[in-house]
């Protein structure tokens, strides 16, 4: 089965799109069943490969530098990207499936299966960008009517497509996301030298990850964060890793006092292999969004045997279920009193801890191959391709 993926989210720091990509692909590589082809831009890859982080770094900055300097960037981007995809489609033959992990497919006359991650821009576009919401409402309908497949990450999301586009469910399938091998428990002595470098000592910080933008809500965590007794402030800074997104003014405001008392901790973007040692070290890990597709930090946390606080909305009880704790995404007064049970109650948070450590294995990226592998057969044979 020849598949053609677009692979240009591996180019950048890795976010959500990017990870679904990196680790898909490279389950589905370990099934032999498909010939991937990872469309790169300039190229095509036969197998996953991430550039060095600092090439990805610093073509984000190049990135970032144009969206200030150019009009429309997102516009020039996909133009240009357009071009290079017709030069490479072209070369897989007509039997060749085109995957686009990322909304907005490119022109492709063959088979075509589209993955849609959430339905934010449409719910929340306030949320977003107005250039990404423009691009949505003008581009991502026609690509629904030409996807023989579409693929959501959860059972929220696939309501939400339906609910806005009318898409016949047997269009629609649901494959879980999950938790990569290197988010396991660790030994806090093995976690001391990495966490070192980012100036965290074991067990000793409160962790949320993910972009700095508006519908992570991390406006009602550092809230909650600041209703917490002084003692634990000191004891337990609250680290936020992610690199800085869009509508941030109001929430970096908001932290000022906190983050001069170094109670708040703004770590950007971590590099890769930092990541799982960064999760596994935390004593708790609050991840109050208002709206996910899956919510995969929050896996990796579980998985990582730390205990979660969450929020109860979308994709995220799918994820959680009775794993975690879930509140309502505006209950500041409650988030404050669960983090200070989780803080004070060693062992509640180490009996949270383990059960999501078992909910988390439950989650497989072999399963997630596989199940793709049965919606591109559907989507070959729905246009009379026999495979194999």
């Amino acid at each position: 089965m020849k598949v053609l993926v677009n692979a240009t989210p591996l180019l950048s720091p890795l976010t959500g799109i990017g990870q679904y990509i990196r680790h898909l692909f490279t389950a589905m590589q370990q099934t032999g069943k498909t010939e991937l082809r990872l469309y790169t831009g300039v190229r095509c890859l036969d197998m996953v490969t991430l550039p060095p982080e600092g090439v990805s770094a610093a073509r984000q900055r190049g990135y970032n530098w144009l969206q200030r300097v150019l009009p429309r960037p997102r516009t020039l981007r996909r133009v240009a990207e357009k071009l290079m995809f017709a030069r490479h489609s072209r070369w897989q033959g007509k039997n060749a499936l085109y995957h686009e992990p990322n909304y907005i497919a490119l022109p492709y006359a063959g088979p075509l299966v589209l993955t849609v991650c959430d339905m934010s821009c449409f719910d929340h576009p306030e949320t977003h960008p107005q250039e990404r919401v423009r691009l949505m409402e003008k581009h991502f309908p026609e690509s629904l009517q030409r996807a023989d497949q579409i693929i959501v990450i959860s059972n929220s999301a696939g309501y939400a497509l339906q609910r806005w586009f009318g898409i016949e469910p047997g269009r629609i399938t649901t494959t879980y996301l999950a938790a990569d091998a290197r988010f396991r428990p660790r030994d806090p002595a093995t976690l001391a030298p990495a966490l070192a470098g980012l100036g965290l000592t074991p067990a000793q910080y409160i962790l949320s990850v993910g972009t700095l933008e508006p519908r992570k809500n991390l406006g009602t965590l550092f809230a909650a964060y600041a209703g917490l007794p002084a003692r634990l402030r000191e004891r337990y800074p609250l680290v936020v890793a992610g690199m800085s997104g869009w509508l941030t003014g109001q929430l970096l405001r908001s932290a000022e006092d906190m983050v001069k008392r170094r109670e708040i901790r703004f770590l950007g973007y971590v590099p890769d292999a930092l990541i799982p040692p960064l999760f596994a070290g935390a004593a708790v890990f609050s991840y109050p969004s208002r709206y996910e597709g899956f919510g995969l930090p929050v896996l990796e946390a579980m998985a990582s045997g730390v205990p979660v606080i969450t929020s109860n909305t979308t994709s995220l009880p799918e994820v959680v279920g009775d794993a975690g704790v879930m509140l309502d995404p505006d209950d500041v007064q409650g988030l404050t009193n669960r983090l200070q049970q989780m803080l004070e109650d060693r062992v509640a948070a180490a009996t949270l801890g383990g059960l999501g450590l078992a909910r988390a294995q439950t989650f497989s990226w072999a399963r997630c191959a596989d199940e793709t592998l049965a919606v591109y057969e559907a989507a070959l044979a729905g246009r009379g391709v026999r495979v194999g």
